[in-house]
């Protein structure tokens, strides 16, 4: 049976009304409703594909203490400056030193270290003192005795260090390996000189706390204990006899460095 073209015109005009009373009650943007004209019912049309809105993109903020995080860092080095306080009488010493090598993970570094300690020491005696051009005081000094020592510790370590998302990481390193100390001595008095080299196995254990700066660079501050005994064998010119000489490299300091991830 053929249809009449109004009935099939209003029986679409409903069908459309009803789909849009359903999509506005789902929350849904409603749609416009028209009444087709008979010449558009005929026609096919193909229009284009409506745009997508990613409503549910966020984007955290950078907090302030994600600085200094190296946990994409495959090696971290340190630069230090320090001092190294030898137990007994020695005074304390000037020490400078380096350390690096590969991350395992975000916590365990392993690699090798090495610093040095100097020392210089002058013994002076004042000679005479007498007045100068205007008034001027002048003091002659005399030199009796200069010694100097200068102490490296070459060692492999391992450090331990907790998350880097804190403000300050605290760490924990050991370290093992050979060091070398060198003594040398002149008094000008009897013209005599000394000058000898030691060296023996020795080990290292430090605790501290980096505070990050930027980037992968870290602020280091440690303290440390070093400890060890180092020697040589010497021959007496005089009675051809072989003795050996040790020196305790026994000893606490501390490093204050700068680290850095790459």
């Amino acid at each position: 049976m053929k249809l009449n073209q109004p009935i099939l015109t209003a029986a679409i005009s409903a069908a459309l009304l009803t789909t849009t009373a359903a999509l506005a009650f789902a929350g849904e943007a409603p749609l416009r409703a028209y009444a087709p004209s008979p010449l558009e019912l005929s026609v096919v049309q193909t229009g284009a594909l409506p745009s997508l809105e990613f409503a549910g993109v966020h984007y955290r903020p950078r907090r302030s203490h994600d600085w200094g995080r190296n946990a994409d860092a495959t090696s971290v080095s340190q630069i230090h400056l320090g001092f190294f306080d030898p137990n007994g009488d020695p005074s304390r010493q000037f020490l400078v030193g380096i350390r690096g090598g590969p991350m395992l993970d975000q916590h365990l570094q392993l690699g090798v270290g090495v610093d040095w300690a100097h020392k210089t020491e002058n013994t002076t005696s004042v000679q005479h003192s007498s007045t100068g051009p205007n008034g001027l005081p002048i003091t002659v000094k005399t030199d009796l005795a200069r010694a100097s020592t200068n102490f490296f510790p070459i060692m492999a370590f391992v450090q331990y260090s907790a998350d880097e998302n804190m403000s300050v990481i605290p760490y924990f390193g050991a370290a093992g390996g050979y060091q070398i100390m060198n003594l040398s001595a002149d008094n000008f008095q009897t013209n005599a000189s000394f000058d000898a080299t030691y060296g023996g196995w020795g080990w290292q254990i430090w605790g501290g706390a980096g505070i990050p700066l930027s980037g992968r660079t870290r602020l280091n501050g440690e303290v440390y204990v070093n400890g060890g005994e180092m020697g040589r064998d010497v021959t007496d010119d005089f009675t051809g006899q072989s003795y050996r000489e040790t020196v305790s490299a026994d000893g606490a300091g501390l490093r204050v460095g700068l680290a850095w991830g790459f």
